[in-house]
């Protein structure tokens, strides 16, 4: 018998991602992609759990106290580390989405990619096979047709910190000239392109990922850039300019 079931795992400021499954999955971010991508975002393979954190009020007050801050498009998504979170148990499976940097607004320094670790999917239980070989419900190819290559994106994150349960799946590599990262529950922004064409919303055109941007409340500072523009350049008026 095989039904979903969910990873034990703890959603925070300080998780971490990865995934198992193929190695990556989304050709490289071009020029043509990021202006010609025109996909709808579903951004609830994002959303799969409730985060217990103090929302911040606006974009420049997230990116006071993150270390690093890029604006940029996704580049594709790849396997991250399968983790063992308790004994004989299923396994953790991460995912990492890859963001190629057009704006290091923040911390970023030479590195031309941010990687951003973030938490699978549950897996799916299968009584043929031991738990720790339960296979995650969510492919790769699951995150692409969600959150598709070429969606300009803005984080909000922070280098990662080493890994407390062991890894039994590694993942696949991240590249020298990208920096690991994960972010607060507020600390990923795409731009929906079908918005950006049916100028609707209100003529808003980002969303949130893991949270959505009114979870801070309709009339904080989330609200008032009008596109991924204005969201960079208001961070850059707020100091955020490398």
């Amino acid at each position: 018998m095989k039904r979903p079931i969910a990873a034990l795992t703890l959603v925070s400021a300080l998780a971490l991602s990865g995934c198992t499954g193929d190695e990556t999955f989304g050709a490289p971010a071009t020029a043509e992609i990021a202006q010609g991508n025109h996909r709808a975002l579903d951004v609830s393979v994002l959303r799969v759990a409730e985060s217990d954190f103090q929302a911040l009020p606006s974009p420049e007050a997230l990116a006071d106290i993150q270390s690093i801050v890029a604006a940029g498009v996704v580049d594709g998504w790849q396997e991250g580390p399968a983790l063992a979170t308790y004994p004989n148990g299923p396994l953790e499976h991460r995912v990492i989405l890859r963001i190629k940097v057009t704006h290091p607004l923040k911390g970023v320094g030479e590195k031309k990619m941010v990687f951003v670790d973030l938490f699978r999917s549950a897996v799916v239980r299968d009584d043929s096979k031991k738990p720790e070989e339960w296979l995650p419900e969510k492919s790769l190819g699951d995150f692409e047709n969600s959150i598709p290559t070429g969606t300009r994106a803005v984080v909000f994150t922070a280098e990662h910190i080493p890994r407390e349960d062991p890894v039994v799946r590694p993942g696949a590599a991240v590249s020298d000239d990208a920096v690991l990262t994960s972010p607060l529950p507020q600390g990923l922004v795409f731009e929906d392109q079908t918005l950006v064409r049916q100028r609707s919303a209100g003529g808003r055109t980002p969303v949130g990922g893991i949270e959505p941007l009114d979870v801070a409340g309709t009339r904080s500072g989330w609200a008032e850039p009008r596109n991924m523009d204005d969201l960079i350049a208001r961070l850059e008026g707020h100091g955020h300019s490398g």
